[in-house]
């Protein structure tokens, strides 16, 4: 019997929690399935861009890897025809976020139009998401009390920074790299630097948020070096645990530039992605990240230093003379409570990874469950992280299993 043949009535088919960035490019890569009730559910006044609004930095990816998937058709068939969005589509280097923030926007209230006044839910906060098998829905429930039904969600939720453990001795002296990076804070964080008065700043981290954040720390270093002259300024220390890990632009370049001694030797047949094309070096680190970093590991960087620190303990001295420490130690995924037949399997505060199959069911148990999905929430897994073809085609995986499990009973009967 299909576990289907007696639907409940749900307020939609498929319940997106999150109306970022992975929710508007995965749907817009996907059409067919806004012939289903589709419902997003956004915690910021629009859908689209998400966090990367707030950041006053650059892409650490070209940018037409964000709109990679995107398919021209149907509702989408005229954004061909927009130039904030196209030019971001089709640039082959990096851009300002704040260029791909415009576009998602455009592209965001294009998917808005498309679901009609009942798809979203704006400014709507998700607290808790309720998957009864048994009755096969899914409850919503919002920070307001409301709740709504689903015959099956997907959390697209983003990812947050939490504080680390390691840092907890500093914490009162500490940004996450989320703050530094955002342009809100700015002008707090260059008196903050003011008022070091040359104590050091600590970034505790060597990843693309460490980079972006010590870029931003000494460009606010610069500008008050010309407004206030002869003022004491901090130097800037980035405290490793290990050595960062690369990408090169070409294999030619990844033979030209191996490192005897730091890195593990190129391998023409492992090291090149066969999705992408990409040379992998062990790393996400790319483009201007990766320049900066190099630049700081040969000491070519003014006012800035490298510290290795297996355990950043071993670095306390540094930190407790800091004026200010950045954490920069990766991110977490985020996620409303989660519950199975009542049954509480996951809080949204769990330091657990969401995990999911590569159709991007959820795993709970390690079981796939048939009402929930998870929208690449957490960064690559670490077993996975030298496969540069991870999850390249969850797009079209999870388009499918959604159209299949959304579609009424007599159509997948037909």
């Amino acid at each position: 019997m299909d576990p289907r043949s007696a639907q409940p009535v749900v307020d939609s088919d498929i319940a997106f929690v999150g109306g970022g960035f992975r929710t508007t490019t995965f749907l817009s890569s996907a059409p067919a399935l806004l012939r289903h009730r589709v419902r997003v559910y956004e915690r910021g006044p629009g859908v689209g861009p998400g966090g990367f609004a707030r950041y006053g930095i650059t892409t650490t990816s070209i940018g037409s890897r964000f709109f990679k998937h995107l398919d021209l058709n149907g509702p989408f068939a005229p954004l061909a025809h927009s130039p904030e969005l196209m030019e971001v589509a089709r640039a082959e280097q990096p851009v300002a976020m704040r260029r791909l923030a415009a576009a998602l926007s455009t592209l965001g209230r294009t998917l808005q139009n498309a679901l009609g006044a009942d798809g979203t839910r704006l400014e709507s906060t998700v607290v808790a998401v309720r998957a009864d098998s048994a009755g096969h829905r899914v409850d919503v429930q919002l920070d307001d009390g409301r709740t709504e039904s689903a015959r099956h969600a997907v959390l697209a939720t983003g990812r947050t920074e939490r504080p680390h453990p390691e840092l907890a001795s500093w914490r009162a002296n500490m940004l996450l790299s989320g703050s530094v990076i955002a342009t809100a804070r700015r002008s707090e964080i260059k008196d903050r630097l003011l008022g070091a008065q040359g104590r050091p700043v600590v970034v505790a981290g060597s990843s693309h948020s460490a980079m972006s954040a010590l870029q931003i720390l000494l460009d606010l270093v610069t500008e008050l070096r010309a407004e206030h002259p002869g003022a004491p300024l901090p130097s800037v220390h980035v405290v490793r645990r290990g050595p960062a890990r690369l990408m090169h632009d070409s294999a030619d370049l990844a033979r030209r530039d191996q490192v005897p001694g730091r890195e593990r030797p190129f391998d023409a047949v492992r090291d090149v992605c066969p999705a992408t094309g990409i040379v992998y070096r062990d790393s996400g680190l790319r483009h201007q990240s990766r320049a900066l970093y190099c630049a700081l590991w040969a000491g070519e960087l003014p006012g800035a230093a490298l510290v290795d620190a297996a355990v950043l303990a071993d670095a306390s001295d540094l930190f407790d003379e800091a004026a200010l420490v950045v954490q920069a130690l990766g991110y977490h995924g985020q996620a409303p409570d989660l519950y199975v037949d009542g049954v509480l399997v996951r809080p949204g505060d769990s330091p657990d990874r969401l995990l999911a199959d590569d159709d991007g069911a959820l795993l709970v148990s390690g079981a796939a469950h048939p009402l929930l999905s998870v929208l690449r929430v957490e960064p690559t897994p670490l077993d996975r992280r030298d496969n540069t073809a991870y999850a390249s085609d969850l797009y079209q995986r999870l388009a499918g299993r959604l159209d299949r499990l959304a579609a009424p009973v007599a159509e997948v009967n037909a």
